[in-house]
């Protein structure tokens, strides 16, 4: 394992900031066969995070720019892992926003732990927040994993990717001629960001977590149906939701889409101890202005085949592996204002959480849900992150915007795009 950040992992510390803290954080919720006691939760998550090293370590940055992991001698895992008790549905989701919206400390290892008791069946919930600086999706799922009781079954190290991700991973690039090649691309997919537009905003308002449970067998019978990928049939459903929302502010003309990137894997599959980021994207035009349900799902399933067919050096997406190119000093003086041109690049994050098959448990009480948290770049308004765990798939938005901050119209919006695939007889040309 590597103690030193790439320039990657120190763009994600500079681009930091107290409006749009850079941490990646997961929602899990918990059901225990007998009353939970939230200390010995607490208890359990302290003793496991004692013993994952790169737990205990913080970043010390160098006079050049350059960072790398050291041991933090005052480190105390009590010191990241809080308990909380709340009541009803709304207020344990304005919790887990208030949670998510604050910063992380990087002077000290930069990860919490919240232990919330008080939800419905006697459940309880676990919110994790690790800075992107940190790990990537993949990293993360690693790290958690190790939090959970020891399963039955195999699972692989933390330092190994945990499941199969959606997208395929790819090898990365190397060169001068790559760097010029990604550069080129990510210059020519820039544009102005578009005027008024809801998707794009300078608001430091308070944001809002919002999540829904879909049903995983509902999906694949669209996907038998309409064919593609799961995560084909996610995007085309998300593409519906933001389709409504902007249709209800007067944004969603015959002709709009919304620049979505897509993270992509690195990760060799034979497993790799590179901690930090190993991504790339995908960068996916949302066809929000296609009155259609299925063609919707036509048009995402054909960009993502094409994308893929293309690598992931192509377009804004391929910016996180220039950005592993460029020196640590040009990311401590560049990336404050890069982080603000987002905006340029694409519209939102859509990112697809890939979770181990097995079931899972902490302190006996089996895993039920876990929706991951995207961050939000600077000038955007949600970040849309998407799990599948067991039989189900569990959406998340991180949003600023008060219509997309109300969990039941999300429900309602999600299964609205999914009656509609399921009813549609439009079947010619879509292999089943």
């Amino acid at each position: 394992m590597t103690d030193h950040l790439s320039p990657l992992d120190i763009a994600f510390l500079a681009m930091e900031g107290d409006t749009n803290p850079l941490h990646l954080g997961a929602v899990a919720t918990f059901a225990p066969s007998t009353p939970v006691h939230p200390a010995r939760i607490a208890a359990v998550l302290c003793e496991r995070a004692q013993e994952i090293p790169r737990l205990r370590q913080r970043a010390r940055t160098s006079l050049l720019g350059g960072a790398r992991w050291v041991e933090d001698p005052g480190f105390a895992p009590e010191d990241h892992v809080f308990t909380h008790h709340t009541r009803g549905r709304d207020r344990f989701a304005t919790l887990v926003s208030h949670l998510m919206a604050q910063p992380l400390d990087l002077a000290r290892p930069p990860w919490e732990l919240h232990v919330i008791t008080g939800l419905a069946g006697g459940r309880f919930a676990v919110v994790a927040k690790l800075h992107h600086s940190l790990c990537d999706g993949m990293k993360a799922v690693g790290l958690g994993i190790q939090l959970f009781d020891p399963s039955r079954l195999s699972i692989p190290d933390a330092a190994e990717p945990v499941a199969k991700s959606i997208i395929p991973s790819l090898p990365s690039l190397r060169g001068i001629k790559d760097t010029i090649d990604i550069a080129s691309s990510v210059l020519m997919n820039t544009r102005p960001p578009t005027l008024n537009s809801p998707v794009l905003t300078a608001s430091t308002r308070p944001r809002r977590v919002v999540m829904s449970r879909l049903d995983l067998t509902d999906i694949h019978r669209i996907r038998r149906a309409h064919g593609g990928t799961v995560n084909d049939v996610l995007l085309a459903l998300v593409t519906g939701a933001l389709r409504h929302w902007l249709s209800a502010h007067g944004s969603a003309g015959p002709d709009s889409v919304v620049r979505a990137l897509i993270p992509v894997n690195q990760r060799s599959r034979s497993g790799d101890g590179a901690s930090g980021n190993q991504i790339s994207g995908f960068l996916v035009a949302l066809p929000v202005g296609e009155a259609d349900p299925v063609q919707r799902l036509r048009n995402v399933r054909a960009q993502m085949e094409s994308a893929k067919a293309a690598g992931p050096d192509r377009g804004a997406g391929a910016l996180p592996l220039l950005a592993d190119k460029v020196p640590p000093l040009v990311h401590r003086l560049a990336a404050p204002v890069m982080g603000r041109c987002a905006p340029l690049l694409f519209d939102t994050l859509v990112t697809s959480v890939p979770l181990p098959s097995v079931p899972l448990s902490l302190d006996g009480a089996a895993l039920c849900e876990m929706y991951p948290v995207a961050p939000v770049a600077p000038g955007h308004a949600v970040g849309i992150a998407l799990s599948v765990y067991k039989s189900s798939v569990h959406v998340c938005l991180n949003t600023n915007q008060s219509w997309m901050s109300d969990a039941h119209w999300l429900d309602s919006v999600l299964r609205r795009e999914l009656a509609s695939l399921q009813e549609s007889r439009e079947l010619v040309g879509l292999p089943r």
